[in-house]
Order: structure tokens, then sequence, then C-alpha cells
């Protein structure tokens, strides 16, 4: 499931950037059937990187930098059993 929700998140992202709003509405359906399965899906771009963050494997391209300023891959989570589980850490750029 991993690989589905990382290439959704790179069709997002790409849509995105072109400026290409035709795909919205799917995509938020898509990523809501994946709310109900347990899925949490977290884009942390624009946030402040905090190293003690365990959900995220960032690059660092400037020591004194804290913004995240791409997104690789998100952080995913699985709800298992009532308990929120990390399936998948986020890459990120730091600059």
């Amino acid at each position: 499931m991993n690989t589905i929700i990382n290439q959704l998140f790179e069709i997002e992202k790409k849509a995105l950037e072109q400026n290409f709003t035709g795909l919205e509405r799917n995509l938020k359906r898509i990523y809501n059937e994946l709310e109900e399965k347990g899925y949490k899906i977290i884009n942390p771009l624009g946030t402040n990187y905090d190293e003690r963050d365990s959900s995220i494997d960032a690059n660092i391209l400037n020591s004194n930098s804290k913004k995240i300023t791409k997104v690789i891959r998100p952080t995913i989570y699985k709800t298992e059993n009532d308990t929120l589980q990390l399936v998948q850490k986020a890459v990120v750029i730091v600059e």
C-alpha cells in the first residue's frame, strides 16, 4: 500500500506544480478512502524540521536552516488495533 500512496503523493505534487486542478476532487476522494481504511498521510512541507521527530528522515542542505522545503515521500501511519503505527518515515529536504 505504501507504493500506491507514494504514487498518489507524486501525482498530487506534480499536479500542484503545474497548476493543474482537474484532479483535486478525485485525489481527495482517494485520500478519504485511505483514511477510512486506517491510513493517515502527512505532508510536512513548509513546517519547521525538528531533529527529535522520529517520523522524518531529512537531508539538511544548510545547517542553519529549519524549514522543510521539499518532500520526497510523506509520513504514513496506519491504525491497527486502535493504535496508530508508523508505516513510513517522510523523506524531506531542509534548506
